[in-house]
């Protein structure tokens, strides 16, 4: 497993690895022919996840600078998926926009002296609060998309559902340092990555697809710290 963990590890901090990743989304747009026909919904996608690449690559290698990118991501990715119906997966970045810039205030006075976040555990007690706030971002979800008159299918509601609380708490305590909320994001990336297939969108597939990985990544990235602490 720790073999394994150091070859994530080695991928990650790569020089080529944000090279890769940008070539991947980009790929993506090329083959919905922007060049033929002016797709705004997938041109938002692009710059979402373009930005949005860049911001989990310096947030899983624990840089205050990923939150910088991650406001404009919040606000391309939110546009891209409102235009496409999507509104679980969303409404989530207008709450993005607005923790990146709490994080990018709290980061910097907790950092260590290479200039990394410093990392935290999560206790039993702050796991019980995160499963409650789950449940209620989830309800809050299905409230919101009856009021916006947004037509899903019963696979969309539902995965949209979890989407959307998943997507609050892991952002949460992703600004709040805890290394836990890596583990959310694995769960929630596969769930846009199958929603985003279901409703024909490659871009957001395949950006999901490596922000499965950095997930991941940041997994191995932020255990090393808790484990010397």
């Amino acid at each position: 497993m720790n073999k394994l963990s150091d070859i994530i590890i080695l991928i990650g901090r790569n020089k080529f690895y944000p090279l890769f990743c940008i070539l991947c989304v980009t790929l993506a747009f090329l083959y919905t022919d922007p060049f033929t026909q002016f797709n705004l919904r997938y041109t938002a996608s692009y710059i979402g996840a373009f930005s949005g690449l860049l911001c989990v690559i310096l947030l899983a290698k624990r840089k205050n600078m990923g939150n910088v990118l991650g406001m404009l991501a919040g606000v391309a990715e939110c546009s891209a998926n409102i235009l496409g119906g999507n509104i679980g997966a969303g409404l989530p970045s207008i709450y993005y926009f607005c923790s990146h810039i709490y994080g990018l205030l709290t980061w910097k006075k907790n950092l260590d002296n290479d200039k990394n976040v410093k990392v935290r555990s999560l206790n039993e007690t702050s796991f019980l609060y995160t499963l409650i706030f789950l449940i209620i971002a989830a309800f809050i979800n299905i409230y919101l998309t009856d009021k916006i008159g947004t037509t899903n299918t019963t696979y969309q509601l539902i995965t949209n559902c979890f989407i959307f609380g998943l997507g609050m708490v892991a952002q949460l305590l992703l600004m709040m340092r805890y290394s836990f909320n890596w583990y959310l994001w694995v769960i929630l990336n596969v769930l846009v990555i199958a929603l985003n297939i279901y409703t024909n969108n490659i871009i957001i597939a395949t950006q999901y697809l490596i922000y499965l990985f950095n997930a991941i990544y940041g997994i191995c990235e932020w255990k090393r710290p808790e484990q010397k602490g």
